[in-house]
C-alpha cells in the first residue's frame, strides 16, 4: 500500500513535520508493510522553508539582514540549485514581537530586500518569496529601497524608507533596480486576494493585527495610496496586492508573479506526482473551518486527490461546524479530540492525540480493503 501523508501545521502546537511523522507512526501501527511518502507542508508562511528542508534533504541557511523595525536579525533562507526560497515571516515576522512592541508606522521590508539581493549573489534564478505573518505595512518600499530603487522628495532624496515616509515620496526611479533581476522568475506565494488599498486593502484588513489602531487606517492607507500611485497605479487593485502590508505590491512591480501558496510549495516538492501513484491520501491541519477552502493546504491537496480519484481523510485538531464547504471534498474528517478536554491540554499532547486517532483510523481502513 502506498500512503502520501501531507498535512499543514497544527499552528501553535506542531509543525508540518511533527503533524505528519505523528500520522506515520500511527499508520505504520496498522500497515506495517506500506510505502509513506511524506510531505510536511506549508502555504508560503511560516514553516515553508522547514517543509522545503525536510523533503529535499537540504539543509536551511542562515543570513544577516534587517528585521521589521531596522535592527539586524539572523533569518533563514534556503537555497538550492540556483533557487531560492525566501520565507517573510523569518525576515520581518509578526511573531518576532509582542502587542506592546508593535510599531507598524516605523516597519520596514529593507530585509526582505537584503536576503533577495543575496539570493542573486548566489547565482539563483528563479526565487520564491513565501508571504505570510509579516508586522509590516510599507507596501514593500523597503524591499525597493535595498534593492537599488530611489524615492524622492522633490531634489531630496529619501532613505530608510518606513511606513510613515510613504506620504512624503513625489516621485520613484525604479531605473536604479538591481539588473540582475530582470533575469530571475520570482514567485508569490500567497493566498491573499486583497488589494493594495481601500476597505478591503492591506491596511483596513491586516493592519489591526499588526497595530495599526482604528484611528491610524486611514492614514496609512493614503500613505499607501500615494506610494502606490507613484510606483504602479495599475497594479494598486491587483489580488494580491495587499498581500504582507502590500510586499505583494512591490514583488508585482518588478515582475513578480503569484500562484496560490500550498500549490507552489506542493508542486515544488512534487507532491502532485506521488498523489497520483498512492493508493490513499492523508492531510490535515490545526482547525479545519469555512477558511479551509480558500487555498489552504487540506484543501489544495484533497483538490488533488480527487483530479486523481484517490481517497483522502482529512486529521485535523479540530473541526468546526462550519466545513460544509469543503467536507465534499474529504473522503472522511477526523479530530484528533477523543472527548471533552481544554484546549491547553489538546496543544500541549497534539503529537500523542494525532498519533493514536491516525492509528485508529488505520485499523478502520485494514478493515475496509
Amino acid at each position: 500500500m502506498n500512503i502520501v501523508i501531507a498535512p499543514d501545521s497544527f499552528k501553535g502546537s506542531l509543525c508540518a513535520t511533527e503533524a505528519a511523522e505523528a500520522m506515520q507512526r500511527g499508520f505504520e501501527a496498522i500497515f506495517e508493510n506500506a510505502v509513506f511518502s511524506v510531505f510536511p507542508m506549508a502555504d508560503g508562511g511560516e514553516g515553508t522553508l522547514q517543509s522545503f528542508s525536510y523533503k529535499k534533504q537540504v539543509p536551511i541557511q542562515h543570513h544577516t539582514v534587517r528585521n521589521a523595525y531596522g535592527q539586524n536579525k539572523e533569518a533563514s533562507v534556503l537555497i538550492h540549485k540556483e533557487q531560492a526560497i525566501i520565507e517573510t515571516a523569518s525576515i520581518v515576522g509578526l511573531t518576532d514581537y509582542s502587542v506592546d512592541q508593535l510599531s507598524p508606522h516605523m516597519s520596514t521590508t529593507f530585509g526582505v530586500g537584503e536576503m533577495i539581493s543575496h539570493a542573486l549573489d548566489q547565482g539563483c534564478k528563479k526565487i520564491i518569496v513565501g508571504l505570510g505573518g509579516s508586522a509590516t505595512n510599507d507596501g514593500g518600499a523597503g524591499m525597493l529601497e535595498a534593492l537599488g530603487v530611489h524615492f524622492w522628495k522633490g531634489s531630496t532624496k529619501l532613505s530608510d524608507i518606513r511606513a510613515q515616509d510613504l506620504a512624503t515620496i513625489e516621485s520613484i526611479d525604479i531605473s536604479t533596480l538591481d539588473p540582475r533581476l530582470s533575469e530571475v522568475d520570482i514567485l508569490i506565494a500567497s493566498d491573499v486576494n486583497n488589494g493594495l488599498t481601500g476597505p478591503q486593502g492591506a491596511t483596513a484588513v491586516f493592519g489591526p493585527q499588526k497595530g495599526v489602531l482604528a484611528n491610524q487606517v486611514e492614514t496609512l492607507d493614503q500613505a499607501l495610496s500615494n506610494y502606490g500611485e507613484r510606483l504602479a497605479s495599475h497594479l494598486i487593485d491587483q489580488p494580491g496586492a495587499g498581500a504582507a502590508g502590500g510586499l505583494g505590491f512591490a514583488l508585482l512591480s518588478i515582475g513578480g508573479r503569484f500562484e496560490q501558496g500550498a500549490k507552489v510549495i506542493a508542486e515544488a516538492l512534487m507532491l502532485p506526482e506521488a498523489i497520483k501513484k498512492a493508493d490513499l491520501i492523508i492531510t490535515g491541519e490545526g482547525k479545519t473551518d469555512f477558511q479551509t477552502a480558500f487555498g489552504k493546504v487540506p484543501h489544495f491537496v484533497a483538490s488533488q486527490a480527487k483530479e486523481s480519484n484517490k481517497p483522502v481523510i482529512l486529521i485535523s485538531g479540530s473541526l468546526d461546524t462550519e466545513m460544509d464547504a469543503v467536507d465534499d471534498l474529504f473522503s472522511a474528517s477526523f479530530s484528533i479530540m477523543y472527548g471533552p478536554c481544554t484546549l491547553n491540554y489538546a496543544m500541549e499532547h497534539a503529537a500523542f492525540l494525532t498519533e493514536a486517532r491516525s492509528k485508529e483510523i488505520a485499523k478502520l481502513v485494514a478493515l475496509l480493503i
